[in-house]
Order: structure tokens, then C-alpha cells, then sequence
């Protein structure tokens, strides 16, 4: 038991108090508690019990500050987060809250924790009752028999999608006899069936699709709490009879409802009609077992907080019936705070408050906590009050975080001489007048005078502490970077025969023999039928642009003359990347020196916790660093995920090594931001950090220009002022770019000449195509950050039609929490008057609006003012875009989301979500308008990736909606709609390596043509897709532990293979052996098996030694091409096959 909870646990006063709770005396009422001390009574209680604990509190923060708290004792919490309640229409929200919701009320469930934190907002709410959402519950036992459509039945019914393939939370498969079930967004459950029978269940990993571990039992929960009860159709006729006799807005607002319920998208109506969904509601208490005992977080606020909630809900109401618009239900429905007293009357219920009253009331506990905090200024007091406390036989406990701060505390009470030891966990007994060091960390310290207890917490006293996150496995493995799944109709792009349309997947039967083969069309109705194990000379194609690409002619020299055409466009390109690059790897760099003490000093006074990725990416840029060749490295990670910080190490390593530093960023808003990051990380040590850009004057511009070339600035960060030819840098070591995405061509031209002998770190979190191609060839180094920081949360988004009172609601919302607003408004001339518009809007609010066409002091000035939190709704154009961060403001509204790039809309709603507070984002387009079929896309992308740490998968995304765009600096468009991606990148390789005096040899296109059936048979995978993912994988698979890869993949999605599929991968590693053995083309001709040889590649004494085993078996044939015929004794596919392997083995 934790040493500060057994501490409480031995009081008299507690004791007693424990005594009235297992008689089931109620209320009971703790007074003079600190917010921590609240969290050790909780724990305590619930180890004394052992009865689940839940506790109400008043709002969401405080809610998230006990979370936090309780965290440090038990990692069996539970948070229960209020519903959102819409009062609009939106054709999508993103799944985080609801996700969040059923994860608590599952887990009250299933017993699975120990102390859930709730609001009084949550507890006031109906939603389904416990026996409706519960009612179809899967246990899945090993060797147990189940009804297979019956299981597929009640998964719908527990609201989880059916999908070809799993890709996260609430979605199902079915593929043979096996179920593949999502539980989270990174791990599911795959049940494998033996006719009725379970025969294993087992976890797999999401993302890779592979098994993890085995189970014996697993039961599915429902995916959320929005189930269908009743039949649509019976739900419809209710609300249609109900709302019969209303004005003729509201009606028209109801029929539009029951078409979108009728037509699947009835999960937004649900809050709004939620009686005519479900006969019987139920508010989250219900869901608490019985014997919870029940905490209420200072009692005066929380009915405070139910009052507020009823009277805005009352005016919400009143607005919403004068603008004849359907009052959601469940805004009708809410709870008043007597209702929920009068729920709870019955339960065992302790009031905790932090005020002492005056007044007695019955069953009441004083305590006497108090809040203690030391700052990095107040060193001094926390040692005088160690001594003090010590020497008054106290109990001290400080908890320092991490172990480097346990040493340095250990250092400072040994030199001051108070008695103390280091416990790594606080498991074991606390000695009075010792002062007791351990690692972890809570909000505040206090004092408990009733039970002679010190809590301090060294947070604030080593700069700030760190928790040890928990290692994430997301994204860990790297998301693959491949094109998206072909589909019918998609155009297709033959290595030798070009630009055609995928047509399907064709079995094709030759008497005995069965075969799969991908159909392609060609201009004027000719067909390629283009065999499975050939597959991978076939590329989805993806152009520049949103145009149908021309196909090609089957048989004519027309796909050679155009790839002839763009390899000689692409030769000057060539020539420019190869100097660079050449230059770049020919140069002598400087190496830097291993890191110093101050180096670590330096990383140690970072505020925040470094995530395993961010720890990883620093690592790789400082090895690069300390080579003596330049640097070129990528830095992607998404939106807020602690880039700047890399780029700040590498900076500080830099000046350490008398090196300067330019760091460049895309506006001149973000260039002041850095900077000020930047100072403020090195104000302690004498490093000499500048601005450069249209925020300074003239003189001041040109004093920092001399004092660049004198050498007396250490650090320069700036837009691409700093690329002026009048800026001279005395000694530049390291060239850190941020954003790149939105540097223009001419501004990247001048960083390339710059490139050439210093390091570079490219920092970018949605990547260009250029970028992300060049890392895919490894032209350049990548490091990707894919975990999201400590307390980052999901940002809750809606795709929906511009209202003006969801803006109004949207910004009246943040304003009650001290928050600010993002009004994303693309169109200078109007800016001002949409501006004037949102202030009649909300009166209350202090709005200003900023564009990129204002001069450099306006921007400043506003930009400062909203930092400082003087503006509070900030309407702007897309200068925001770029990095710039403002924790305060996290709720962001995008009108006319539709026209924006994917790329964009991304970064702009990163824009939010960047602390502990839930964060929105209302993606709105114009009424009425209808959408293209590229904005509706790229709209449904944003929704879908709603997840965090998903710029790279957008990106790719983004490459194949938009097209893959400018690649080269130049306009390449055209030359790759002529080609598409794949080709022109293969080109423009080609011509690389040739200029480059490398010779490319033109890779035959190995052949293997035997009577043997090697096909995916459809009742083993059913979805054209994955088959052909399958087929791709085994085309592309290179040596022997690609196939067992493959083997292992296979077995654990589909089950066991059918003997088809066996033949198919020893047709793929013979043809690995053909490439290592010379042998391009493998074919049989009734009981003879030919093997074609590469002259250049053909060894002639094989045949000796071939003779010696085959003896009369074989003839050879010499020539051009030449080939040896080999007679086998069996026609058998199975025999066939090993004779074939056999063979190319002995080679």
C-alpha cells in the first residue's frame, strides 16, 4: 500500500469515519481538504472497502486535475465525460467522446476500475438505459459452439460496422470462418471458428494485422452508446406523427431528419429525438453499482454549476422555439440538481469540501490539510522546512518526479545535512524526522496536521517535472507507405505497356489448371490479362492532377516514346539534383563534439516529457550532427508534437561548438513566436539569440546583419529575410527550416546553395510529395515523431453547413471557459466586415481580425494582444497556418472548408487541442452549395483522421486526391500526368544513376509459365481488395523471409491455405531464384520444363554438373538466349514445383 494512503488509513479520525461508511451512514460530510487531500480520502476509502467509488465534481477541469492526481495511486480510473450536446445539423463529428464514454461505462461494467471522476453536467443528461445497452453482450469462450449468424447479428446490434478490413474502433470482419473485432483504435480481437466451434481467440495489432496474443475468453462490449432499439421504421412513424401539427420550418426540419434517419445516419438525430429511440432512459448514476459509494466534490459549486447548466439550456430553448428550429429532447430532458439528489438519496454519499463550516451538521469529519508549494526561487524555504519538520519528528515525503531529480535532491539535503533516504516506490513505511525522496508526482504538496504528514511536490522546484510516460505502440512500426487500395475502374500504369484501367480480377481454367490474372484495358478495347505472380509491374497510377489520364495502345511504340520524351525533359532537372547532392556528399562538414555537461543540463531544464519518438528523433539528429558530412534530415511529426524542441537542442549543440545558427520559418507571426520560445529556453546560458524580419526597423535589421557577420549572434531565427544577399553569417553551422511546405521555389533555390557545407534540419508536419518521395528513395535522412505529447487530446470536430448560430454557440461556449476562438476567414477585401458581422454576433466578444497583406508592426501588435488574451475571437486568413501556438485557443471555426487543401485543413485544426482542455472544430461550407466531389473527399478525410499523429497517412492521402503535384521545384505536371508518380519517379531515378555514370541494367521481366493451379481461391479471400494486397505483397517479395512473412500473415487473417495459394508462394520463390540464378523465364511444355538464361549472366560449366545429377534428363541449348530443357518425371503441380526449385538450387 502507498506509504501517503497508509498514512491516512492509521488515523483515529479515519478510522471512525470508516466505521459510519460500513454501517451505510448517510450523508457523511469531510471537511478541510485539499484538492489532493480529496484524492488520498478516495483512494483510501476505496482500499478499505474495497466498494467501487465515484465522484461528482463541478466542472471539467477539476474533473481532469483529479484524473491526473489519482493517476499517481491507481492506474484503475475511470473519466466520464458529459455528451456534446448539438443543437445543428452536421454530416459528420469525430468519435473521440463517445469513444471515451463507452470505455468508462464499459469498464463500470465489467468491475474494471476502482474510482470513476464524473461532472454533474454528466450525471444531469439521459442516455440509453444500462439494460438496453447491455442486452446483447458476446462472451466468447475457446471450444465453445456459437451460432455464426447470430454473432454477426448481435455485433450490429452493439453498433460495430462491418468493413472489408479493420482500420479502427467499432467496425467488425468476416472472412471465412474467421471474426476480426475492433476493441480500440490499435488493437482488436480475432476469434477463428472450426465450424461452430472456437477453435482460438486471440488480440492482433491493427495496423500490421497481425495476432498478439492468445485468449481463452473475451466478451464484446458495445462500440458506443447510440444503439438501435427499435426498427427505423417504427421510430420514424413516431416522430412523424408527433410533429405533424408545427409550423412549416420546423416540419421541413423534421422531414429532412427522418429521410437522413431512414437513409443510416441516424447517430447525430439520436440526442435530438432520444424518447422516440428508446422507451426507457437512464442518467450515467444508474449505471453504478449498487454499492458505490458516492463523492461529492464541494456540493455548493456543484449545484451552482446544475443551475447555470438549466438556466443556458431554459435560454437555449426559448432562442430555438423563436427561430422555429426542433428543441432537442435531451435538452428538454436534462436534470435538475434536486432530481440528481433525489437519485442518490439512497446511496451512500460522502460530501468532501474545502472550507471549514461553522455550522454542524451530523455524521461530520474536520480535518485540518493545508497546500504547500516550492518554487525553483524558494529552494531555501522547502530546506528550512525539511529541517524544521525533521526536527519535529514529521513525516516528510517529496515526491520528485524522476530520477533525476531524486538525485538532485539527495545532493541538495546531503549538503545541507537533513536526514534523508531515496525510496523508488512508496510502498514500504515512512520514519518520522527522516525526510523520504521518491519518483512520481501529484498537482500540489500539503500538510495534514491530524496525521503529522508533509507532501511536497519538487515540480516547480527543477524547472518542471517529468512523468514517465508510458511507451505508446502507435504508429511504432511506421505506417507503410504505399498507395491506396486498387479499385475497379481505377487507371493502372504496366511497366512496359503503360496507362491502362483496372478492370477486376479474372480465373482463368486451362483444362486441369486454374490461374488468376489482373484485367487491364487498353485504348480502342484491347485487353491485358497480366498474370498474379507478375503483379508487381503494376501501379496505381497517380497524376499531377485531377485529369483522366490518356490510355495507352496496346502494341504500339507510344508508352516508350512518351517515357523517352519526359527522361530527356527530366535529364536538366537530373543534372541540378545530382551537383547538389554530389556537392552535399563530397563535402567535408563540420563534425560536432559529443554532447557537453551543459548539454544535459540544458535538456534537463525542459519543462515538459519528452516522448519516446521526440527522445528517438533528437538522438538521430545529433548522430548526424557529429559526423564530418553536412546533414540533410527530415523532421516530420504532426501538428504540436514537439518539433521545436528537437530543433532547439540541435541549435543549443551548435552553439556550444561556437557554431551559429539560422533558423528559418514562414511568417514573420511565427518568427516572433520561435524567437521568444528560444530565448526563454536560453536565458540561463550565454547564448546570443536574434530576430531578423519585417518586424524590425531598418536600423535594427541592419545591426543584426553586422552583428551576424562579426559573429556576435549565436542564434537567428527569421522569415526568408535571413535568405537576403546582405545577410553574411561569420561562422553557420546549422540551417534549421521550419514549415517547409510553404517556402516558394525561389526561396528554396537560395536554401540549396546554402546547403551545401552546413548541417540542415527540415522540419514539416504535413510533408510535400518532393520531401516525402526523396526520403522514400533515401535520397535524405527522416525522423518521424508519430506519439502525441502528455495531455494532447483529440480535437472534437464537425463537418456541417455554415449556421450562424452554431458560430454564435460555438464562441459563447469557449468565452464562458476563458477561452479564445480561430475564425478562419480566406478573403481579405471582406475581412473587415465579417469581423463587425461576428462582433453583432456575440456582443460580448473582443474581436479583431488579422490578414498576411498588414504591415508587420499591425501584426505584431495584434498577434501580442491575443497572446495576452485581450482579444478573444480573432478572425483571420490562413496566416495562421503555420505553427503558430496558442494553447488558450482551442476552439477554431473554417468557413468555406471546402476550398482548402487537405494539407491545410489539417494544420489549421492543429492549430487547437494544444493543452489539457477539450478543444472544437467546426468545418463549415456554404448552404446549399454543392459540394465537389474533391472537396466532399477531402471533407470526409478530415473526419476520418480525427485521430491524432495522422499527418503522414493525409499526406499520402492528399497525394492522391490533389494529385501528386510540383515534385521537382519546377512544374513537372504535365510530364507526370503523361506517366504518372510511380514511373516518373522510376525515370527520373534511371536518369540520375546514368548521369551519374551508374549503370542501369533494364530489369527482364521474369516469367514463369507452368501447369500448376496458383491462384487466391475466392471462398479463402473473398474482397477483390485485399486479394490484390495479398497478390502485391508476394510479387514483391524478394527473399525467403518475405514469404514466411507472408505465410504468417495469411494463416493468422484468413486461416489455414488452401493447397492453390501454398503453389502461388513457390512460384514467388522461384522466382527469387530466378533472379539470383541468371534465369529469366521459366516455362513448360508438356513433360519438359525450358529454363531461359541471360547470356551475360549464363555460366557454362553449370552444365557439367547438371549432366552429372539429371543425367539423360537434360538438354542444353546454346545461343543468343540460351536455355536448358529438363524432362520431369511427374506432372503432378506439387512435383512439378519442387523439380523446378530443385533445379535452381544446384545453379
Amino acid at each position: 500500500m502507498n506509504a501517503i494512503i497508509k498514512n491516512l488509513v492509521d488515523n483515529e479520525k479515519f478510522k471512525d469515519y470508516l466505521k459510519n461508511i460500513n454501517q451505510k451512514i448517510s450523508p457523511i460530510n469531510i471537511l478541510g481538504l485539499t484538492d489532493v487531500g480529496k484524492v488520498q480520502f478516495l483512494v483510501s476509502t476505496k482500499s478499505e472497502t474495497n466498494n467501487p467509488v465515484c465522484i461528482i465534481t463541478y466542472n471539467e477541469l477539476q474533473a481532469k486535475k483529479l484524473v491526473d492526481d489519482l493517476s499517481y495511486f491507481t492506474s484503475k480510473i475511470a473519466y466520464f465525460p458529459k455528451k456534446e450536446i448539438v443543437t445543428y445539423d452536421y454530416i459528420a463529428e469525430s468519435k473521440d467522446l463517445p469513444y471515451e464514454r463507452i470505455e468508462a461505462l464499459n469498464r463500470t461494467k465489467n468491475g474494471n476500475v476502482d474510482i470513476i471522476v464524473t461532472t454533474v453536467e454528466s450525471c444531469m443528461q439521459e442516455m440509453i438505459s444500462e439494460k438496453e445497452l447491455y442486452s446483447n453482450i458476446i462472451e466468447f469462450k475457446f471450444n465453445k459452439e456459437y451460432n455464426f449468424e447470430e454473432i454477426k447479428e448481435k455485433l450490429v446490434k452493439l453498433g460495430y460496422e462491418r468493413a472489408d478490413l479493420i482500420e479502427g474502433k467499432g467496425q467488425f470482419s468476416v472472412r471465412g470462418d474467421i471474426i476480426d473485432i475492433a476493441i480500440t483504435n490499435l488493437k482488436g480481437v480475432r476469434i477463428e471458428f472450426w465450424g461452430e466451434e472456437i477453435d482460438s481467440i486471440r488480440y492482433f495489432n491493427i495496423s500490421s494485422q497481425r495476432s498478439t496474443e492468445e485468449l481463452e475468453e473475451f466478451k464484446i462490449y458495445p462500440a458506443h452508446e447510440y444503439l438501435l432499439t427499435d426498427s427505423v421504421e417504427n421510430i420514424c412513424k413516431k416522430i412523424d406523427k408527433d410533429y405533424s401539427d408545427v409550423s412549416d420550418a420546423i416540419r421541413e426540419n423534421v422531414l429532412n431528419d427522418i429521410e437522413q434517419i431512414k437513409l443510416g445516419n441516424y447517430l447525430s438525430k439520436i440526442d435530438k429525438y432520444i424518447n422516440y429511440f428508446y422507451t426507457k432512459t437512464s442518467t450515467f448514476l444508474d449505471y453504478l453499482p449498487k454499492d458505490t459509494i458516492i463523492f461529492k466534490d464541494e456540493i455548493g459549486k456543484i449545484k451552482a454549476r446544475a443551475e447555470n447548466i438549466k438556466n443556458d439550456s431554459g435560454i437555449l430553448i426559448n432562442t430555438l422555439i423563436e427561430k422555429e428550429k426542433v428543441v432537442p429532447k435531451i435538452l428538454e430532458s436534462l436534470k435538475s440538481f434536486e432530481e440528481i439528489e433525489d437519485t442518490l438519496k439512497n446511496r451512500e454519499c460522502v460530501y468532501l469540501e474545502k472550507q471549514d463550516i461553522a455550522f454542524n451538521r451530523p455524521n461530520m469529519y474536520r480535518f485540518t490539510y493545508k497546500e504547500i508549494n516550492f518554487y525553483k526561487s524558494t529552494i531555501e524555504l522547502l530546506i528550512q522546512k525539511t529541517i524544521e519538520s525533521a526536527s519535529e519528528n514529521k513525516k516528510v515525503v517529496i515526491l520528485s518526479g524522476n530520477e533525476d531529480n531524486s538525485k538532485k535532491l539527495v545532493s541538495l539535503l546531503g549538503e545541507n545535512e537533513v536526514p534523508h533516504k531515496y525510496i523508488e516506490n512508496l510502498n514500504q513505511k515512512i520514519d518520522e524526522g527522516i525526510v523520504t525522496i521518491s519518483k512520481g508526482t501529484l498537482s500540489s504538496g500539503f500538510e495534514c496536521f491530524d496525521s503529522g504528514l508533509i507532501v511536497i511536490t519538487s515540480q516547480e522546484l527543477f524547472a518542471s517535472e517529468k512523468k514517465k510516460r508510458k511507451s505508446s505502440s502507435s504508429f511504432k512500426q511506421g505506417e507503410k507507405v504505399v498507395f491506396a487500395d486498387l479499385k475497379v475502374g481505377d487507371y493502372v500504369v504496366h511497366r512496359t505497356n503503360g496507362i491502362g484501367q483496372f478492370i477486376g480480377v479474372n480465373t482463368i481454367k486451362t483444362g486441369d489448371v486454374t490461374k488468376d490474372y489482373i484485367k487491364i484495358q487498353y485504348r480502342g478495347d484491347d485487353v491485358l490479362y497480366v498474370p498474379i505472380n507478375s503483379l508487381d509491374n503494376v501501379r496505381k497510377f497517380i497524376g499531377a492532377g485531377e485529369a483522366v489520364p490518356k490510355l495507352n495502345k496496346l502494341g504500339s511504340k507510344e508508352w516508350e516514346h512518351t517515357k523517352a520524351k519526359v527522361k530527356n525533359n527530366l535529364r536538366e532537372v537530373a543534372q541540378n539534383l545530382i551537383e547538389l547532392y554530389a556537392k552535399r556528399k563530397n563535402a567535408k562538414g563540420f563534425a560536432y563534439s559529443q554532447d557537453t555537461a551543459w548539454q544535459k543540463q540544458f535538456e534537463d531544464d525542459f519543462p515538459y516529457t519528452e516522448t519516446d519518438d521526440q527522445l528517438r528523433c533528437i538522438e538521430e539528429v545529433k548522430q548526424d550532427m557529429e559526423k564530418d558530412m553536412p546533414m540533410d534530415r527530415l523532421l516530420c511529426g504532426d501538428v504540436g508534437y514537439g518539433k521545436t524542441e528537437v530543433a532547439i537542442r540541435a541549435a543549443f549543440k551548435a552553439a556550444m561548438d561556437q557554431k551559429q545558427v539560422a533558423y528559418l520559418v514562414p511568417t514573420t507571426v511565427l518568427a516572433n513566436q520561435q524567437y521568444e520560445t528560444f530565448k526563454a529556453r536560453m536565458e540561463n546560458f550565454p547564448i546570443r539569440v536574434e530576430l531578423l524580419n519585417r518586424f524590425k526597423t531598418l536600423k535594427e535589421q541592419k545591426e543584426i546583419v553586422k552583428k551576424l557577420e562579426l559573429g556576435e549572434v549565436d542564434v537567428v531565427i527569421g522569415t526568408h529575410r535571413i535568405l537576403s544577399k546582405d545577410v553574411v553569417f561569420k561562422d553557420l553551422g546549422l540551417l534549421i527550416i521550419d514549415e517547409e511546405h510553404r517556402f516558394g521555389v525561389k526561396d528554396k533555390e537560395k536554401i540549396k546553395e546554402l546547403k551545401t557545407t552546413v548541417d540542415v534540419l527540415t522540419m514539416t508536419a504535413t510533408p510535400i510529395p518532393r520531401t516525402l518521395h526523396m526520403s522514400i528513395v533515401g535520397i535524405r535522412d527522416m525522423s518521424v515523431i508519430y506519439e502525441p505529447p502528455q495531455n494532447r487530446r483529440p480535437v472534437q470536430t464537425y463537418v456541417l453547413e455554415y449556421d450562424e448560430e452554431v458560430i454564435k454557440e460555438a464562441i459563447t461556449k469557449e468565452l464562458e471557459r476563458n477561452g479564445q476562438v480561430f475564425y478562419l476567414f480566406n478573403n481579405v477585401e471582406q475581412i473587415a466586415r465579417k469581423a463587425e458581422d461576428i462582433q453583432d454576433l456575440v456582443p460580448e466578444a473582443k474581436v479583431e481580425f488579422a490578414h498576411g497583406q498588414m504591415s508587420g508592426r499591425e501584426l505584431e501588435e495584434i498577434m501580442e494582444r491575443f497572446v495576452a488574451g485581450e482579444i478573444n475571437v480573432l478572425v483571420c486568413t490562413t496566416i495562421l497556418e503555420s505553427g503558430i501556438d496558442i494553447p488558450n485557443a482551442n476552439t477554431i471555426i473554417v468557413e468555406n472548408a471546402d476550398r482548402l487543401g487537405l494539407a491545410q485543413l489539417y494544420q489549421i485544426r492543429g492549430r487547437v487541442g494544444r493543452s489539457n482542455k477539450i478543444a472544437y472544430s467546426y468545418l463549415m461550407y456554404n448552404k446549399g452549395k454543392i459540394l465537389s466531389d474533391i472537396a466532399k473527399k477531402r471533407l470526409n478525410v478530415i473526419k476520418e483522421f480525427t485521430e491524432l499523429g495522422s499527418g503522414f497517412k493525409i499526406a499520402m492521402r492528399d497525394l492522391e486526391i490533389r494529385g501528386a503535384g510540383s515534385l521537382l521545384g519546377e512544374i513537372q505536371h504535365g510530364h507526370m500526368d503523361q506517366v504518372g508518380y510511380d514511373t516518373y519517379c522510376t525515370l527520373l531515378d534511371e536518369v540520375v544513376k546514368t548521369m551519374q555514370g551508374i549503370e542501369v541494367k533494364e530489369e527482364k521481366d521474369i516469367q514463369i509459365d507452368l501447369n500448376v493451379s496458383s491462384y487466391i481461391p475466392d471462398e479463402y479471400i473473398e474482397n477483390t481488395s485485399q486479394k490484390i494486397e495479398i497478390y502485391q505483397n508476394i510479387a514483391l517479395a524478394k527473399k525467403e523471409e518475405d514469404i514466411s512473412d507472408i505465410i504468417d500473415e495469411v494463416t493468422d487473417r484468413y486461416g489455414t491455405m488452401p493447397k492453390e495459394m501454398e503453389n502461388l508462394l513457390d512460384i514467388a520463390r522461384i522466382k527469387i531464384l530466378c533472379k539470383q540464378t541468371g534465369v529469366f523465364k521459366v516455362s513448360q511444355k508438356l513433360s519438359n520444363i525450358v529454363f531461359s538464361f541471360d547470356i551475360n549472366l549464363f555460366n557454362p560449366e553449370v552444365v557439367n554438373k547438371l549432366v552429372e545429377i539429371y543425367k539423360d534428363r537434360i538438354r542444353f541449348s546454346q545461343g543468343v538466349e540460351p536455355y536448358i530443357t529438363l524432362r520431369i518425371k511427374s506432372e503432378s503441380g506439387k512435383i512439378i514445383l519442387e523439380e523446378v526449385k530443385n533445379f535452381l538450387n544446384i545453379l
